[in-house]
């Protein structure tokens, strides 16, 4: 597969887990994510939250867009939104376009992919549970507790429970001693995957949680058919590491603009 073949279905599959994303947060208003086509760009918008830079998004902008910019930022009201520049789309002239209206570029993305035919069950030695109806609760206790102690009520577990235990969105959790250490999800989407939301807590850091973690996934992702799984990870992290050792290539590099 080429380069810009990656790229593309990237952006796809990375477009369908925030809608999903959305769909499942753990926020006392209901998202309204709003996905927008908008010339050669596309405009993510979140009615409840203009503050998100993560759901505030502009994807996919590009020097044939330029004359539009000031329309695509009246969209967004409340906030700034975030300039998602894959490298296909960022150019001299876009770049000094964005730093005109006060954006910089603040964060650096690896994008990654592996190819998994041919890959074979490898064991861990770590105790991992896939997220199930009757383990749900348990699973959003523990993102409450890798938040530092989020608020989360009766209503919004009831609204966001069954999301956890999906068969295109699919959640682990590794105890050591009984004790939650780490956790994972895989989506799902016909012969692709994607890996997200690794966590582990600290005091369980360097053990090889994550590594076995995304073992687990990348072998469930092939028995449920899947042929590439992509990841995101902080650039030159011990995430992107993790990822490399496992057998992740870089597919591509995006950065982040924000409004200063």
């Amino acid at each position: 597969m080429k380069p810009l073949d990656y790229l593309k279905n990237i952006e796809r599959i990375e477009l369908e887990l925030t809608r999903l994303n959305a769909a499942r947060s753990l926020v006392n208003i209901p998202r309204q994510l709003e996905v927008l086509p908008a010339g050669g760009a596309v405009m993510l918008r979140d009615r409840t939250d203009g503050g998100s830079s993560y759901y505030n998004r502009i994807k996919g902008f590009g020097p044939g867009d330029l004359a539009a910019l000031d329309t695509l930022l009246s969209h967004y009201p409340e906030a700034a939104p975030c300039f998602d520049m894959t490298p296909d789309h960022m150019t001299e002239e876009v770049g000094r376009a964005l730093s005109e209206k006060g954006f910089i570029p603040a964060e650096q993305l690896a994008f990654l992919y592996i190819n998994l035919q041919g890959m074979a069950e490898q064991a861990s030695g770590f105790q991992i549970e896939r997220v199930t109806e009757e383990t749900a609760e348990q699973f959003i206790e523990w993102i409450r507790k890798s938040a530092g102690g989020l608020r989360v009520t009766r209503e919004m577990i009831a609204r966001t429970r069954e999301y956890f235990y999906r068969e295109d969105f699919l959640n682990y959790m590794l105890s050591i001693d009984g004790k939650p250490a780490s956790m994972g999800s895989l989506f799902l989407s016909g012969e692709e995957g994607y890996l997200a939301n690794d966590y582990t807590f600290p005091e369980f850091r360097a053990r090889g949680c994550q590594s076995a973690l995304i073992k687990r996934r990348l072998t469930d992702a092939a028995e449920r058919g899947a042929t590439t799984v992509y990841t995101d990870v902080e650039f030159g992290s011990a995430s992107h590491a993790n990822m490399e050792r496992a057998g992740f290539r870089l597919a591509f590099l995006n950065t982040y603009w924000i409004a200063r």
